[in-house]
């Protein structure tokens, strides 16, 4: 498992903003795609035809979020909240080992870590010169 010093994680930032917000915009498409899913089994009955190509955008969006998944595991970071774009990078202070957590649509850089343990809620900022 990769651990980030800051200034890695830092560097890291923009790409994994863009990625993160793919998520997001097309999880959110996925979920009403769904529902015309759902549509579409509940009056099967009298319209047995998927005339809008539903089913075909389905699988389009499951490839691009797998794709995208993918994407945000191959920096070895842990997107905890897809609303958010909260990230935790695996990271190291003081000798602990400890997750960097960034807020990515809320917060212009990291500021904050928590212990592993321990939900992002209780973050701490970064102090200067806190990391080995």
């Amino acid at each position: 498992m990769k651990i980030y010093s800051l200034e890695e994680a830092q560097s890291a930032c923009s790409e994994i903003k863009k990625i993160a917000k793919d998520i997001s915009v097309r999880g959110r498409e996925y979920m009403k795609v769904l529902a015309e899913v759902n549509q579409l089994i509940i009056n099967f009955k009298d319209n047995p035809y998927d005339k809008e190509g539903v089913l075909d955008r389905t699988i389009s969006l499951r490839k691009e979020l797998r794709s995208l998944f993918e994407a945000i595991q191959n920096y070895n970071v842990i997107l905890r909240d897809v609303d958010k774009g909260t990230v935790d990078f695996p990271s190291e202070i003081d000798g602990e080992e400890v997750f960097l957590c960034w807020r990515a649509f809320e917060e212009p850089k990291i500021m904050f870590w928590h212990k592993k343990n321990e939900p992002c809620h209780m973050r701490r900022p970064i102090k200067e010169n806190s990391q080995d």
